[in-house]
């Protein structure tokens, strides 16, 4: 480590940090991540102050070297006409605790008061823009037709203001209402006014041993995401990765590729482990894929650049083709790396590679493949599978028991996407609605599962599959709205005058004259026994063993 560098210890009143961002002297570096707390995390923030809870301690950095700035804290972004000036200064950069501080600045600062920051309005009033309500006592959001007793969260550090709502109150309400109102508020000030941050400030050193000691110290708490390391490690003037990452996201959002709940870190995590195996090396292999390793590859930038091209290939590839047009299908996470592997050698492949990826897909989705495997024999299948890259007559799927074929697990009465036997299951069921054939992204927006019987009780032994239809949800012309509306029943489809038709969802007129009878158990029994016909024949074709059910009979 350099002996040029030093740690110290300080804590200081919010104020201080706050209005050093103002003026420039703490500032966020570019290859930090961007800002991706919600509303959620901003209150839990303040709920915490409130309580004088410890929020968790900030790293600030002074490098011997200058790095480039971000633009954006908070709801504010540098103005043009001071930002050379700001990058000239000798500053401090925000190491740990940007989302916690960008959430302070943005709630605590008065938008009146911020000088060479222009403010947006739209991004205050999303995330920012929160009150605290004397009455009850907690932090609200934004909302019309305030009440007095309503004040705005930056007036706990503005005094100007404090003075300004107190004056309010008093000639507003009752004298008991206005102190038992102003009382709160100086209660609550003075909590924020007087909170202590701890702060540890690394003086010298390089990015490297700065992120060193960050580990380090944080080895107890919450630690630094593998990405941001590799960001940071590798971070230039011209390349940041946490950036590729960001975009990457927002591309395969198109194909469903996104978390429920905005800025979860599945998908995210997803696109980094498919970075960190685009070298050669499974990301399980920690001696060859560890982010200090990847980040000294000198083919690093160019390596990054052809992976998320590929990225968006698989995203595209999986929902086109396969019909995972919900990221919450993809039977295991690890099929999606091994196909960006593929796509990495070969970005355009032709109609054999495509449908060996396809045959690959459905054996290791029915056998479970990725469960049943080891780590180490995961890694052996990688390298079979970069095998078949460079000789596609290979057969792409490894068996260390070529005597024994894979077998196919009994499917749960219960279907859910808990298991890789349920997506298997549901996946199949949606593609033969589609004649397994490929979509078109730009007319399905994802899929649903319906029921054949919405309403009606039926024996538990048939299991939740027979009375369930999967269907794509496209942008026109789906089977579940009839008349325009949408309808959760699909028991139309046996109607006598649908005879031949809706085979796709299992449907066979032999079922339409048991329905006709009102024997609704009967036609259960007999979509039952169809689906699994079906599915063992698509399964036999795969080379699998269709254990799962030997013992039924009708």
């Amino acid at each position: 480590m350099s002996s040029l560098i030093s740690l110290k210890p300080s804590n200081n009143n919010f104020d201080t940090y706050l209005d050093d961002i103002n003026s420039g002297l703490l500032l966020i570096p570019e290859f930090q991540r961007d800002f991706v707390w919600e509303l959620d995390n901003v209150l839990n923030l303040l709920n915490s102050i409130k309580k004088n809870f410890p929020i968790g301690s900030f790293l600030f950095w002074t490098p011997e070297t200058e790095f480039r700035i971000a633009k954006q804290v908070g709801p504010y972004t540098i103005n043009e006409s001071v930002f050379e000036a700001f990058e000239k200064k000798q500053r401090k950069y925000i190491l740990d605790g940007y989302q916690r501080m960008s959430a302070l600045f943005g709630v605590l600062s008065n938008p009146e008061k911020i000088k060479n920051f222009e403010f947006n309005e739209k991004a205050f009033n999303s995330t920012f823009n929160i009150y605290y309500n004397l009455d009850n006592e907690v932090f609200e959001v934004f909302g019309r037709n305030l009440e007095l007793y309503c004040v705005p969260a930056y007036t706990l550090l503005d005094y100007e203001s404090f003075l300004t709502y107190s004056e309010k109150i008093q000639r507003e309400y009752t004298p008991e209402i206005s102190k038992k109102y102003t009382d709160r508020l100086k209660k609550i000030v003075t909590t924020f006014s007087r909170y202590q941050m701890p702060v540890i400030e690394i003086a010298g050193g390089t990015l490297d041993e700065a992120i060193d000691i960050f580990t380090l110290l944080n080895k107890e708490g919450k630690p630094i995401t593998p990405d941001w390391i590799l960001s940071a490690k590798t971070y230039t003037d011209n390349f940041r990765l946490g950036h590729k990452i960001d975009i990457t996201l927002d591309k395969i959002e198109k194909y469903n590729f996104v978390d429920k709940k905005p800025r979860e870190v599945a998908v995210r995590d997803l696109v980094f482990r498919s970075i960190q195996s685009s070298f050669g090396d499974l990301y399980l292999d920690n001696k060859k894929t560890d982010i200090i390793s990847l980040s000294k590859n000198p083919n690093f930038q160019s390596q990054i650049e052809i992976t998320v091209k590929s990225i968006e290939f698989v995203a595209k590839f999986l929902f086109e083709e396969l019909l995972i047009v919900d990221n919450k299908l993809l039977p295991a996470n690890i099929q999606f790396i091994f196909l960006v592997e593929f796509f990495n050698h070969i970005p355009e492949p032709n109609n054999q590679q495509i449908k060996k990826l396809k045959q690959w897909f459905w054996v290791t989705t029915y056998a479970n493949y990725f469960t049943i495997f080891s780590p180490s024999k995961r890694k052996t299948a990688f390298q079979h599978f970069q095998k078949f890259i460079k000789n596609v007559e290979l057969n792409p799927v490894y068996n260390d028991r070529l005597d024994q074929p894979f077998v196919v697990p009994a499917l749960s009465d219960k279907v859910n996407l808990g298991s890789v036997r349920s997506k298997a299951h549901i996946l199949f069921m949606l593609n033969y609605s589609n004649n397994f054939q490929p979509v078109n992204t730009e007319y399905i927006e994802d899929y649903k599962v319906l029921k054949l019987f919405a309403e009606t009780k039926f024996s538990s032994d048939l299991g939740e599959s027979a009375n369930m239809v999967v269907c794509l949800n496209k942008t026109t012309d789906n089977v579940f709205i009839q008349s325009g509306k949408k309808t959760n029943d699909l028991s139309f489809m046996l109607a006598q005058e649908n005879k031949g038709e809706y085979s796709e969802y299992f449907i066979t007129d032999e079922m339409r004259d048991e329905y006709s009878k009102g024997d609704i158990e009967r036609v259960l029994e007999l979509r039952k026994k169809l689906i699994i016909d079906e599915e063992h024949t698509f399964a036999g074709n795969l080379g699998l063993d269709y254990f799962g059910y030997s013992q039924f009979s009708f």
